[in-house]
């Protein structure tokens, strides 16, 4: 790896994860276009708080490369928009979700113009926000300006993995409502709490998957069984699964227990099989000259921005080197080796686009 541009990926890295953008992001938004300023950025509101996108699009150039720039919140993270480097991992909040994958688009543009001054960048670019949070409206409303766009990639951490699928989910709540008693009779009674657990082991084997409890509320500071519980909840949707089908099974489930259990689904999302075409090709082809080896497709695990621009009918591919599983942690990193892959990924990416 040369030294000069893998410090170069760094610094670029440094500062992005130095501007907290889990509330605001006009820091993050500004920063970026000073950083591009040989590209004409265009804002667009996304309707929430002072959020907009900031997108470069124009129907000659229909590739589309995507990327949020708002991160989830600190959580337990120390110092999280203090970067540091271990043992060749850089640690931040948004160091590989995804301000790592956005250090080495700014770093690959960036020489791509220095080294071909009077060709203009090949790529249509917007970058997002909202992702992080349930509404996801900056790409709902990106999709209304993408005339002429026919492909989006968008950078996520796959593993280096180019991702032509996306996996469902299905997000529900699970209330349970008991008579409560005096805490020294609790064998008497059913504790709502360990009910839950039941409903949830049943659900497991009935659907034949793990489900993940994303938040539980039950108890109370009071010497006596809780009378409630209450849990928000998902599990993963496969390929060719619907939901009627899905529902009937969970709807048998809690007709087993014989008291009231309020199942509500919160939020579904169906399996995703996403086109591929030319901007397929063109990336298999820049990763293979890249990196000296074929790509590996992937299922990306997660929700992503791809979901919206699928259903506007384009071709979508989900790609990024670094790890989703310490992302949202105070874990996340990303490896200095990945910075570099993702940077000579997308300027090969370029350079084949620019080529007559």
């Amino acid at each position: 790896m040369q030294k000069g541009l893998i410090n170069r990926l760094k610094k670029e890295l440094y500062n992005l994860i130095s501007i907290p953008s889990h509330r605001d992001c006009d820091r993050i938004n500004s920063y970026i276009k000073n950083r591009l300023s040989f590209i004409s950025f265009n804002n667009q509101p996304v309707g929430k708080r002072n959020l907009y996108n900031v997108y470069s699009i124009s129907p000659e150039k229909p590739v589309l490369i995507n990327t949020h720039v708002d991160t989830v919140p600190p959580l337990n993270m120390k110092n999280p928009f203090s970067p540091i480097e271990k043992n060749g991992r850089i640690y931040g909040r948004g160091a590989c979700d995804t301000k790592g994958l956005i250090a080495s688009l700014i770093i690959a543009l960036e020489d791509f113009k220095k080294n071909n001054p009077d060709k203009d960048i090949p790529i249509s670019i917007a970058f997002t926000v909202d992702e992080e949070e349930n509404t996801a409206l900056g790409s709902e409303r990106l999709v209304e300006i993408l005339d002429g766009i026919t492909s989006v990639i968008v950078l996520e951490p796959t593993y280096g993995r180019i991702c032509t699928k996306q996996m469902g989910s299905y997000e529900f709540s699970l209330r349970i409502k008991l008579p409560s008693a005096h805490g020294s009779e609790f064998e008497k009674f059913k504790n709502p709490s360990k009910e839950a657990f039941k409903v949830i082991n049943m659900i497991e084997k009935e659907l034949k998957r793990p489900v993940n409890i994303i938040k539980f509320v039950s108890g109370w500071d009071h010497y006596a069984v809780p009378e409630k519980a209450h849990l928000l909840c998902e599990f993963k949707v496969f390929e060719n699964e619907l939901i009627s089908d899905i529902e009937a099974k969970l709807s048998d489930v809690i007709g087993r227990f014989g008291y009231s259990i309020e199942l509500e689904v919160e939020d579904f999302e169906g399996f995703l099989t996403f086109k591929k075409g030319n901007a397929y090709d063109l990336l298999c082809r820049s990763y293979e000259k890249a990196l000296g080896d074929k790509p590996k497709e992937g299922i990306m695990p997660s929700w992503t921005d791809a979901s919206n621009f699928h259903k506007a009918g384009l071709e979508c591919l989900v790609f990024g080197f670094c790890g989703l599983a310490d992302c949202h942690t105070e874990r996340e990193n990303i490896s200095v080796e990945e910075l570099y892959s993702m940077y000579q990924v997308l300027y090969k990416f370029f350079s084949i686009l620019n080529q007559p």
